[in-house]
């Protein structure tokens, strides 16, 4: 009788396996992806999608360690030269073959000006690459770059056969990669399908089929986890991960984050006020930070100093976050000749970050405290963040910036080094520093250049310091997936239980 009633039973329990397999992974962000072209974009969400459809020539590892991924081996030559011996039977989701030649062709598209890639300028270490055979390259730097490998295991390879066929802009909505997986749909800002790739050269990914769903209102991600509609959701705000805590089929899964909060100053704009350091400093000093970090995040982010915190190679142990001091910050905005106040535009994305547009609301009311009448614009991110990548920055902008090497030299290089990705900012004795900084690999030269930058930062203050922000994830209890620091979201190690 108990194996006449447990036939039915059993089959019943693989249907519903069999459900749960067939029902697609579905990750919420806060913003859809850009493109996806790789070689036209780097922030975050559309990173998420991009680094599941096409490998790197390295894997980076959670603890911040690489592992070979289209490159098998790599070593240095001399300071300048890299040497990477690359993956062989390797190929493209069409059947295009991957070789030295498509390592070249990724490179040059980046660096090339007519391209006008966002991402060229962190890439412009690199002088060329040169192909020794189909699975060896040199890459030839311009002065020794300390953290290479972190740019190799960014750069995602494109096939050079099939871009050339179709071009840039239909191969930036369907793309193809060697990655465990591929584009099936992309409706811009409804859905993003992705299926595994069932020729991966390191096996088909455990989970079949995956969407993206742009949802910028962090309570809309929190009810489709709850309603089972969501299996992932990132940037759970503090008012809700008690909520998540407690859902059925859901839990919270938080990691320590690498990415800093801040606001830009336009010192290089049309508002002169911008240019005396005496106003940026009254801004840093008008800012309550650690009323934010409590009143906003329950306590759960750090304040920085310098952009930075403790965690970060090259922060200054000297050095701690300006304080509260509203009487200071009038103070010097008297001084600086700005007594009866004066005029800035901040501009805030709305969802991209956790809490962010309270987080502007809160920095404009304390701006305002002090005799600052402030312009508050909150802007869908996409838009946004095309202005600011473009070098059309309001006054103030609030922005983040993921620190994934957990290293002075990705934060200051590409935000403060005059002529850099996202600098509004012009200093030529820290261009100095920064510069010495980038271009050495000894530890104790780097350290010390980045104690003497970040004094010369705090002193001038081109930026308002804000925090860092433990990152937290709602996670459905048939995901089997582990959040990391560098906010990553890579699939292929992820399973459903």
């Amino acid at each position: 009788m108990k194996t006449v009633l447990r036939r039915p039973l059993v089959l019943l329990l693989a249907l519903l396996g069999a459900a749960a397999m067939a029902q697609p992974v579905v990750v919420m962000q806060s913003a859809d992806a850009k493109t996806l072209d790789p070689t036209m974009n780097r922030e975050t969400p559309t990173f998420n999608v991009l680094l599941n459809v096409f490998d790197g020539l390295l894997h980076k590892n959670p603890d911040g360690s690489f592992a070979p991924d289209l490159a098998t081996s790599w070593k240095t030559i001399d300071p300048t030269t890299w040497e990477l011996t690359l993956r062989q039977g390797v190929t493209f989701q069409n059947g295009e073959a991957f070789d030295a030649n498509a390592v070249k062709f990724t490179v040059d598209r980046i660096l090339d000006p007519e391209a006008k890639s966002p991402i060229a300028r962190g890439f412009a270490f690199i002088d060329s690459v040169e192909v020794q055979d189909p699975y060896t390259i040199r890459i030839h730097t311009s002065a020794p770059q300390p953290l290479a490998e972190t740019y190799f295991s960014e750069l995602m390879i494109v096939p050079p056969g099939y871009y050339g066929d179709v071009g840039p802009e239909r191969f930036g909505t369907e793309p193809i990669g060697t990655g465990p997986y591929q584009v099936v749909s992309w409706k811009r800002d409804v859905a993003l399908t992705l299926k595994a790739n069932p020729d991966y050269w390191a096996g088909p990914a455990a989970i079949p089929d995956v969407v993206f769903k742009p949802v910028p209102e962090a309570i809309t991600r929190f009810s489709s986890l709850s309603s089972g509609e969501a299996d992932l959701i990132t940037q759970v705000p503090p008012s809700l991960t008690g909520s998540i805590d407690a859902a059925t089929g859901a839990r919270l899964e938080t990691v320590d984050g690498a990415r800093v909060i801040y606001i830009g100053i336009n010192t290089t704009g049309g508002n002169a006020a911008l240019q005396d350091p005496r106003v940026r400093k009254a801004f840093n000093l008008a800012i309550d930070r650690q009323g934010i970090v409590q009143g906003i995040f329950g306590g759960l982010a750090t304040p920085t100093t310098a952009l930075l915190t403790s965690i970060d190679f090259g922060s200054n142990g000297d050095l701690s976050p300006y304080p509260y001091d509203p009487e200071q910050a009038k103070q010097l905005l008297s001084d600086a000749g700005y007594a009866t106040g004066l005029s800035v535009v901040l501009g805030t994305p709305n969802g991209r970050y956790v809490n962010d547009v309270q987080v502007a609301q809160a920095v404009a009311a304390q701006l305002e405290a002090v005799g600052v009448s402030v312009d508050l614009q909150v802007r869908e991110y996409g838009a946004y963040v095309g202005e600011l990548f473009s070098g059309k920055a309001p006054d103030l902008f609030l922005i983040g910036w993921g620190n994934a090497p957990f290293d002075a030299d990705f934060i200051y290089y590409n935000l403060l080094r005059t002529g850099q990705l996202l600098s509004y900012y012009s200093d030529p004795t820290l261009d100095t520093l920064l510069d010495e900084g980038h271009g050495s690999v000894d530890r104790a030269v780097r350290a010390d250049a980045y104690r003497q930058a970040t004094q010369r930062i705090f002193d001038q203050a081109p930026i308002i310091d804000l925090y860092k922000q433990k990152d937290a994830y709602g996670v459905s209890d048939r995901l089997q997936w582990t959040p990391r620091a560098d906010e990553f979201i890579w699939l292929y190690n992820a399973s459903l239980k």
